[in-house]
This record gives structure tokens, sequence and C-alpha cells, in this order.
């Protein structure tokens, strides 16, 4: 068995209310937003020089 501080306590406590706040349709939201920018610097990148649009 561990003992814990107060503190530590406290901080683990505030951590799992935090991780129970978030909503899993948020992450879902997040993973596709950070796929979608994934998938185009990917495009990007495999351009050639020439062809590529400035924005």
């Amino acid at each position: 068995m561990i003992t814990l501080s107060d503190d530590e306590v406290a901080l683990i406590r505030s951590l799992l209310t935090s991780i129970r706040a978030i909503k899993v349709r948020d992450i879902d939201k997040a993973l596709v937003i950070l796929s979608k920018a994934e998938r185009l610097a990917n495009a990007r990148s495999t351009q050639p020089e020439d062809q590529r649009c400035s924005y």
C-alpha cells in the first residue's frame, strides 16, 4: 500500500475530474482535425516545387 500526501491526493483528484470532463466526441473531432492537417501537410511535401500553391 502507498501513502499519499494531501497534495498528491488533490492532484490525482483534479486530474481524474479533468479527464472525466473530456467528452469522447470532442476527442474524435480533434483526431479528425489532426488527421486532415497531417494529410494536407503530406500532400504539400510531396508536390514538386513548381506545382506548389502559395497561400
